[in-house]
């Protein structure tokens, strides 16, 4: 479930604008501030099915959305490849000496802002 959780969770964070405001709401509710099915119903006014038809619709869109644009994938590979070259700047900061050095570390400095 935590997976499960992560994974949707990320898809909102970039593909979450592109929802219904009904389906952020119970969304944000369900993910974010770990109500229950029920809870959302008696919050909206609707019953624990209806909650459930509205988080299984956004969830099927945000898979949707990633499935036809890759943005997540590619971020997400982007982030490993952002790793692996802070790393590679890390050892070379410890191999060398000087100006070697020190450009190593802004190489290193860069990559985590550019990760944020």
């Amino acid at each position: 479930m935590q997976d499960k959780t992560y994974e949707l969770t990320l898809l909102y964070d970039f593909f979450g604008e592109l929802l219904t405001p009904t389906q952020r709401e119970y969304f944000e509710y369900y993910y974010s501030d770990d109500l229950s099915l029920s809870e959302i119903g008696e919050l909206a006014g609707v019953s624990r099915q209806g909650v459930r038809a509205v988080l299984q619709r956004a969830e099927a869109l945000l898979r949707e959305y990633e499935e036809k644009t890759g943005v997540v994938a590619r971020f997400r590979q982007m982030s490993r490849d952002i790793d692996a070259l802070r790393k590679d700047a890390e050892r070379l900061a410890e191999m060398t000496q000087g100006q070697a050095r020190e450009l190593a570390g802004r190489i290193y400095s860069g990559l985590g802002e550019l990760k944020g």
